[in-house]
């Protein structure tokens, strides 16, 4: 009996262990499993986060690119705008360069028929005026002393008959007799200016009427360019010679030549309104400096209308600066007499050379005496050329 009881009770403590075991091992289960989902949460909180993250920057990434975008057509469009106004005004502004342009020729031209028609209506008032002082009398007696001569053998006479003078304080009529023309033509060019000497040349004419050429530069200073205008209304004939009148530059091949011509031509233009005909080489045609053959370059002027000009007379001006007034025009004088035909003089307007100035004067009232007449350049003159084929 009492080993059956401690076998019950054996057994009974073997129960209880066991039951312990196995709420220890339900106890651990629950522990595990309730881990288990707090990892499980924390991994879901965790995706949840991630995911959210994405999200936002996705968001932030698509508005940026969208602001960019918007900023780029923005920009494109205000390009556009520019181009467009840009375009706009280009025209405007070239039209209105164009009218500046025309005024200003259209100004120069209305000064230049100014001065003309102003010219010529005291031209008439003179003659008007010298007219009325004579009274019927005074114009028959001017009359008799105009023609006394005509009976005359007139290849006798050494003189052309020039037209009679009346002096109103005296009442003398007095008939100036010129020298007889010798049928040749002198041309007095000068080369080179315009210099501070111009304006005395100029005035030599003048006083001496009669006409010269002026074969100009371009001066470098901007006080001479008046004188441009000056040679026009005086009468005489402006032409063409250089624009830089450096060698080197003009002859250096063809494209230089015809762009030096056309800066000279285009200048003289605006400064006068001439538009220039006639043409001078720098150094001739016959110059020894020019890196293209002369022949193409006279076939340029004459597609263009130009004829150019060379010499067959020459005082030396501007080859011997040691030469006098006398010695320049002495050289002048035996040329023009050696020459069988008309004579083109080569003389030069320089700020270094007075000498030329001194002796015009002297070589003009030369000339004239000798019955040479005297007389500027047109399209009526026979060109001296040096450049054969």
């Amino acid at each position: 009996m009492k080993k059956t009881e401690k076998n019950f009770t054996t057994e009974k403590n073997n129960i209880f262990d066991e039951d312990m075991e196995l709420n220890e091992d339900m106890s651990n289960e629950e522990d595990i499993s309730v881990e288990e989902e707090d990892s499980f949460d924390g991994d879901i909180s965790t995706m949840d986060e991630d995911s959210f993250e994405e999200d936002i920057f996705d968001e932030a990434e698509e508005e940026y690119a969208t602001t960019y975008n918007r900023k780029n057509v923005d920009s494109i469009k205000k390009i556009l705008l520019m181009m467009m106004l840009i375009m706009c005004a280009v025209p405007i502004l070239f039209c209105l360069y164009l009218l500046v342009k025309m005024n200003g020729i259209e100004r120069k031209v209305d000064m230049i028929l100014e001065r003309q028609l102003a010219k010529s209506n005291q031209s008439v008032a003179k003659v008007e005026e010298a007219t009325s002082e004579y009274s019927d009398l005074d114009k028959e007696l001017l009359d008799k002393a105009a023609y006394k001569d005509l009976d005359k053998n007139t290849e006798s006479s050494n003189h052309n008959l020039a037209a009679p003078k009346y002096n109103n304080v005296t009442g003398e009529i007095t008939v100036i007799e010129e020298p007889k023309l010798n049928g040749k033509r002198v041309y007095l060019t000068f080369d080179d200016g315009p210099s501070q000497y111009t304006g005395e040349i100029l005035d030599i004419l003048d006083q001496n009427d009669v006409k010269g050429t002026f074969f100009v530069v371009k001066s470098e200073n901007p006080e001479y360019w008046q004188y441009y205008t000056d040679i026009v209304e005086r009468g005489h004939t402006l032409a063409m010679h250089s624009f830089s009148h450096v060698y080197e530059e003009i002859y250096a091949d063809k494209e230089a030549f015809v762009k030096d011509v056309e800066s000279i031509h285009n200048f003289l233009y605006d400064e006068t309104g001439v538009d220039c005909r006639f043409y001078r080489f720098p150094g001739g045609s016959s110059n020894s400096v020019s890196e293209v053959d002369i022949s193409e370059l006279i076939e340029y002027l004459d597609s263009k209308g130009i004829t150019y000009f060379d010499w067959n007379a020459l005082s030396g001006d501007a080859v011997d600066d040691s030469l006098t007034a006398d010695e320049l025009n002495d050289s002048v004088l035996e040329y023009v007499r050696s020459n069988e035909s008309d004579s083109i003089v080569l003389l030069h307007d320089l700020d270094y050379k007075h000498e030329t100035v001194d002796g015009l004067d002297s070589l003009i009232k030369t000339l004239k005496e000798e019955g040479y007449q005297i007389l500027p350049i047109d399209m009526s003159t026979d060109p001296v050329q040096h450049f054969s084929e």
